[in-house]
């Protein structure tokens, strides 16, 4: 587990480069306390900072094939590379190493560009191709190592997290005032957007070959995207259940290959419990895990413990409270490189700081929402979507217009927009928030993130029915640009590895198999089969309530919190209220206290806003 930085540049001296590239590598240290590596050559510069986990003493980067000829640095891991290591070894190539890295180089020298095919991992990556004078940098398929990247002036950059970017001379580093209002709306950007106008994220399963004789030209390609357009053959609830408990149990063998100690991320839910479960089975003995909860009537603390009692893990609580938060608020907008309106980070960063005392490595449940079809807005989004398909066919017969009331406007404007296109505002989960009454945004703002909505309506592809289009929607980008970005950022803010056993491709492959009926049953209950299959081994029935590490923001706010957070949001040099109307912010913050609005999370999501614009590098 790495950071990685590098770029392609014709003319600059290698004394200068090889001084760029450490400095580079100095901001995204955090990523890799352990060691550095570099390696420049007229044209190129690629380099990491390195966590060692895997063949502690052997695996220092760049890496090399047998003849020089091809070099790589990398941020990740690959789980199946002992078997991918007796492939290549069988066919004649020669390890120097017992690193997952050194079967990178060497698959890319038998597969090229369709090395990903094989690889069951997290990863971002560039591989030094001296012979076809390229570098080949590459992200993972669900997009868990984060990669950013620019290009300017005959030359291009790439880092594993924004901020190494920015020492750049000829970047451009002006923010993207369109940007905000995206993130006000959805709470993370989509890929390849950020607040930077001039700095890309590669979208997840994408690579981009940059040829050193004309980096200008290079332009990601897509070498993988989730779907779910074939017919479901898995159809019996019991041929369900053992094909997913066979791929659980493979994922989580693989998983938890490691050479240093590891434990796992638990709260009341069911999602750590199937990790848990699993590694508790194939390691055996006592197995570390750790909690976060913010009071002594915390119910997440209470339903974590019982669970460590009952599988006799070896628990390690933390319980934080409204100053931990404030305290933490700059660190946390600093490592996140880009805003994430999801107050989970702060758990996260606080339980990865607590946990790193113990463990190097983390094991958590992300993922399953989105295959499995956890999150209970999918039953109100698929109800709304129903019902405006019934009256679409109204919208060719009336103009928007032609209703006065506003709840007829606003359906008359629903039936004439596609359905990928209410999908993606149903989404919206900050700003206007209930469209009903929206709050903080002019008619013009409401106006431009409506077109907006209407621009990103490619995200959501058709499938093979509505639900399995929703779960590709989140599995493209709050999945890739919100979730995994939280877990990578705050993990690797602490210096540890947060592994996601649950989200790996060949459970992808059970997922796609099993029909929406067993994800999301007709009962209202989500993630149905993996409830029933987790269920199955602990011979009970799980039906415990999605919770993760839910922040009390809404007591904070009102009470210890107010204070700061309304000084800093209506300041008279706030970031916040250059993109708002303030009178509009202060009539959602009225509304807020008055209790007429559960807005904590969009106002997080906006002080988070303004914390990072503070903390961005002069």
């Amino acid at each position: 587990m790495c950071g990685i930085a590098g770029f392609i540049e014709r003319a600059t001296p290698i004394d200068e480069a090889a001084d760029r590239l450490h400095r580079m590598l100095g901001r995204i240290a955090h990523r890799g306390p352990d060691g550095e590596g570099l390696h420049v050559e007229p044209g190129v510069a690629i380099g990491m900072r390195r966590l060692s986990i895997i063949d502690l003493a052997g695996g220092d980067q760049p890496i090399w094939n047998e003849d020089h000829t091809i070099a790589i640095v990398f941020n990740g891991e690959i789980y199946n590379y002992l078997e991918l290591r007796a492939e290549l070894q069988s066919r004649g190539h020669i390890f120097k190493t017992s690193s997952d890295t050194e079967v990178l180089v060497h698959l890319y020298e038998d597969a090229g560009e369709r090395m990903f095919e094989r690889l069951r991992g997290m990863f971002g990556f560039a591989i030094f191709d001296r012979a076809r004078r390229s570098v080949l940098i590459a992200r993972d398929h669900f997009g868990q190592k984060p990669l950013y990247y620019a290009s300017q002036d005959g030359a291009f950059a790439f880092a594993s997290e924004m901020k190494a970017l920015l020492d750049i001379p000829w970047l451009r580093r002006d923010l993207d005032p369109d940007a905000f209002l995206d993130y006000a709306a959805w709470l993370s950007l989509p890929s390849p957007r950020t607040h930077f106008r001039h700095i890309h994220k590669l979208p997840a399963g994408s690579y981009i070959r940059i040829a050193l004789d004309a980096p200008e030209r290079a332009q990601p390609v897509k070498y993988w995207r989730y779907d779910l357009t074939q017919e479901p053959d898995l159809l019996e609830e019991p041929a369900a259940i053992d094909a997913l408990d066979a791929a659980l149990h493979e994922s989580m063998r693989l998983h938890l290959r490691a050479d240093v100690p590891l434990g796992v991320l638990l709260s009341s839910g069911l999602n750590s419990r199937v990790v848990v479960t699993y590694a508790q089975e194939i390691l055996g003995g006592t197995i570390q895990t750790f909690t976060v909860g913010f009071g002594a009537d915390d119910s997440e603390l209470t339903g974590a413990a019982e669970t460590a009692r009952e599988i006799r893990s070896h628990h390690h609580p933390l319980e934080i409270n409204a100053q931990d938060f404030a305290a933490s608020i700059g660190q946390i907008a600093h490592h996140l490189d880009e805003p994430i309106g999801d107050p989970a980070c702060f758990a996260v960063f606080n339980i990865c700081k607590f946990a790193r005392q113990h463990v190097k490595v983390l094991l958590s449940g992300e993922g399953s929402d989105e295959l499995f079809g956890g999150y209970g807005r999918y039953g109100g989004m698929l109800d709304t979507l129903g019902k405006t398909d019934r009256l679409r066919w109204l919208g060719k017969l009336f103009p928007a217009s032609a209703f006065s009331d506003s709840r007829w406007q606003r359906l008359s404007q629903r039936i004439k927009i596609t359905r990928a296109t209410e999908a993606l505002m149903l989404r919206q989960e900050g700003l206007p928030g209930d469209t009903r009454k929206p709050r903080g945004l002019t008619p013009a703002q409401l106006t431009r993130l409506f077109n907006r909505a209407a621009q990103l309506s490619g995200i959501c592809r058709p499938q093979r029915d509505a639900l399995s289009a929703l779960l590709a929607l989140d599995i493209d980008w709050q999945l890739a640009e919100s979730l995994l970005q939280k877990a990578d950022k705050m993990s690797m803010g602490a210096s540890i590895e947060l592994r996601t056993p649950i989200l790996d491709l060949e459970i992808a492959k059970i997922a796609a198999r099993i029909p929406s009926s067993l994800k999301l049953h007709h009962t209202g209950i989500g993630k149905y089969i993996l409830r029933k299959t987790i269920g199955r081994k602990l011979n009970e029935d799980l039906t415990r309530p999605k919770k993760g590490f839910p922040v009390p923001l809404g007591k904070w706010f009102a009470g210890p919190l107010r204070e700061r957070v309304e000084a800093e949001l209506f300041a008279s040099d706030s970031a916040v209220c250059e993109q708002l109307e303030r009178p509009l912010l202060r009539a959602a913050w009225d509304d807020y206290l008055a209790g007429r609005w559960e807005g904590h999370y969009t106002l997080f999501a906006l002080w988070l806003y303004e914390t990072w614009r503070r903390t961005l590098p002069k």
